[in-house]
């Protein structure tokens, strides 16, 4: 069997560059592209040694011309661009560890006032918005890849889509909305054209400790509400989309470290899955032991 060829999209990223790491150590031959080009560097700017075996390129997902010929023998593509807030300083904010920083990107983004809501905004900055970088990026990505010529095993590509498990308390409607319009695209783009699996991850929030010290917090805290959730078998709201119901969801979905759902992209990648892998299969896969109800057992 050949090597794969994965190409990540936002390979420098948090999740992409996890990716990168995994698939590398897998012995795949590993392309990422993104806005900047550059190789990933660790927060205190070292550069671990898988970085040398990624090919580095810089394109935009919303210009095919840009990666047209870098996609064209891909077996793999994953798509790991989002936005959880349309304040564009939340990342920023997140990579200092800046706690106040996060909580008035998250009011800005609440209340609509963030810099993509800014008409006089242009390019990138005016890009930040749900519909663009959660959805319009995937669904440009994939079409690109769909136009382009297969390679010589087409019955084995993927297109892997990072979505979310559900509607977050405190983050707009948007953000899980235009997931799962991007998801609706992606399986319909698949179908009709029969020789792309499409593959839909689900995760809930994603820690590391190392790369990203803030998260570990949240994910102790939902690693607690959660189990208990598991014991206690508590029922969901009734209205699972009004406030109350997001959060008895968000305090129910159990947070994954980001190098477990690298690893479950690439097995998805590797067993041919197809479909949405929710948090529980990836927990599973990671080798946690999941009791799920009879009706929600994979088959």
């Amino acid at each position: 069997m050949s090597v794969p060829r994965l190409l990540v999209v936002g390979g420098n990223g948090y999740l992409g560059s996890a990716v990168c790491k995994a698939a590398v150590a897998k012995g795949w031959d590993v392309a990422s592209m993104s806005s900047s080009g550059k190789p990933y560097t660790t927060p205190a700017g070292h550069t671990p040694k898988w970085v040398d075996a990624v090919q580095w390129h810089r394109a935009s997902a919303f210009e095919p011309d840009t990666y047209r010929d870098l996609i064209a023998n891909k077996s793999a593509v994953v798509h790991t661009m989002g936005i959880l807030f349309e304040d564009s300083e939340y990342k920023n904010a997140i990579a200092r560890g800046d706690i106040l920083g996060l909580l008035g990107s998250v009011a800005r983004s609440a209340t609509g006032s963030g810099p993509a809501s800014n008409p006089l905004k242009t390019g990138k900055e005016a890009r930040m918005t749900y519909e663009a970088m959660n959805r319009d990026s995937a669904l440009t990505v994939l079409d690109t890849m769909l136009a382009a010529p297969s390679p010589p095993a087409p019955a084995e590509r993927s297109f892997v889509y990072i979505s979310a498990s559900g509607k977050v308390a405190f983050v707009p409607d948007r953000y899980v909305d235009t997931k799962r319009e991007a998801e609706l695209g992606i399986m319909g783009r698949c179908a009709a054209n029969g020789h792309v699996r499409p593959v839909i991850m689900r995760p809930g929030l994603m820690y590391n400790a190392h790369v990203r010290p803030v998260s570990t917090i949240p994910a102790f805290a939902l690693s607690i509400t959660a189990g208990l959730q598991d014991r206690l078998q508590l029922p969901k709201p009734a209205s699972p989309d009004s406030a109350l119901g997001k959060v008895a969801d968000s305090l129910s979905t159990h947070p994954l470290h980001v190098d477990h759902v690298a690893d479950a992209i690439v097995r998805a990648i590797s067993t041919h899955e197809e479909g949405i892998i929710d948090v529980e299969t990836m927990r599973e896969w990671a080798g946690f032991n999941v009791v799920r109800p009879k009706a929600e057992a994979r088959s």
